[in-house]
């Protein structure tokens, strides 16, 4: 079905993300549906009860229904489960929603790249080229004052793992934002995709940047081997005027013949540094299918307050929606969702 579909082809739709979040979580089923001589037609991997997210949510950067099948929806697929509503937050497969089941829209961003890095940049517009140019500039500022930059493709070092985590937990607790990283679940997810190691179906390649031997950026990504998946990105605050992210990607692109991808996917947006890099892009989308019972009625009415909320109120329901979807998948019990919500709520109000 993958093979067959095009939305598809992210590593997030390997049978093995499925498989190994359903080893870390209790609540992992997968909706089927069925011709009728009993021939599988459509997959859809879920977590939670009555209110239900894409598996692997909020740590899944993309979501659909896996079938090769035009006609199926997510009405046709969802009818008659136990499901009340279905929360998701980046599906790629917008034309199996009905309009008013989507609440916001979105592009995503990525690097379709040949044999030759040389040939990709020769394709690039002027606006690449004036931002190469300042690019290097900085590299070279910056092998000046600290030594020659290398790139570690697949590295192993632990210690480079855990300096990545604690870049990002302290990026979270300086923006504010709920720390999807807090919860054993997530860092297992990302830590055993890891410890798979570069030569598994389904795994997680690290790369870092040095400025000699100081560490730059670490670019943790999910990948099957064509496609790099730039998930869990940080880098030294110290360094942010010499660019090590954008040094980082630069690298990976030269590193093609070593790494093998022919894509690095950046994800969602194509605002800031992706628009110099993007050369493919698709439309995703995100929203609530509403069903049955008390789950999807209480959806509903919260569809309608965000979408009133987009004008009057600088989208403060949709922010807080967001966040509450984060939360309410990671955490368990109401104590600790009620904690989370109300700092959510306080950082929303700020922003």
């Amino acid at each position: 079905m993958r093979a067959n579909n095009p939305d598809l082809r992210s590593p997030y739709f390997h049978p093995d993300y499925t498989r190994l979040l359903s080893e870390l979580r209790s609540d992992v089923r997968i909706v089927c549906q069925y011709d009728e001589e009993g021939r599988p037609l459509a997959f859809l991997p879920i977590q939670g009860q009555r209110f239900a997210r894409p598996v692997g949510a909020p740590m899944s950067d993309y979501q659909g229904i896996i079938t090769d099948r035009a006609e199926i929806t997510y009405d046709s697929l969802l009818f008659g489960t136990n499901i009340g509503a279905y929360h998701y937050s980046c599906a790629t497969d917008p034309q199996r929603l009905r309009a008013a089941q989507i609440l916001s829209t979105a592009k995503t961003s990525a690097i379709d790249l040949p044999a030759s890095p040389e040939d990709w940049r020769a394709e690039r517009g002027s606006s690449y080229r004036r931002h190469l140019k300042s690019n290097r500039r900085r590299s070279r500022k910056a092998e000046e004052d600290f030594g020659p930059k290398r790139i570690e493709v697949f590295s192993r070092d632990i210690d480079v793992y855990t300096t990545l985590m604690a870049w990002k937990h302290e990026k979270f607790a300086q923006t504010g934002k709920y720390d999807v990283l807090s919860v054993g679940w997530t860092q297992g997810l990302l830590r055993t995709l890891w410890e798979n190691g570069p030569t598994a179906d389904l795994r997680c390649d690290m790369h870092a940047l040095y400025f000699g031997d100081r560490l730059a950026a670490v670019d943790l990504g999910l990948s099957d081997g064509k496609i790099f998946h730039s998930w869990i990105v940080a880098y030294d605050d110290e360094l942010s005027e010499f660019g090590p992210g954008i040094q980082l990607l630069e690298g990976l692109i030269d590193a093609t013949p070593e790494t093998g991808y022919n894509r690095i996917d950046m994800g969602e947006g194509l605002d800031g540094y992706k628009r110099h890099y993007a050369s493919a892009s698709s439309d995703v989308v995100s929203g609530l299918v509403a069903l049955s019972g008390a789950a999807g009625r209480l959806s509903r009415i919260y569809a309608a307050t965000e979408r009133w909320g987009v004008g009057p109120l600088k989208d403060a329901p949709g922010k807080l929606r967001r966040r509450y979807s984060q939360i309410s998948a990671c955490e368990d019990g109401k104590a600790n969702k009620i904690k989370h919500l109300l700092s959510a709520v306080m950082t929303t109000n700020r922003n």
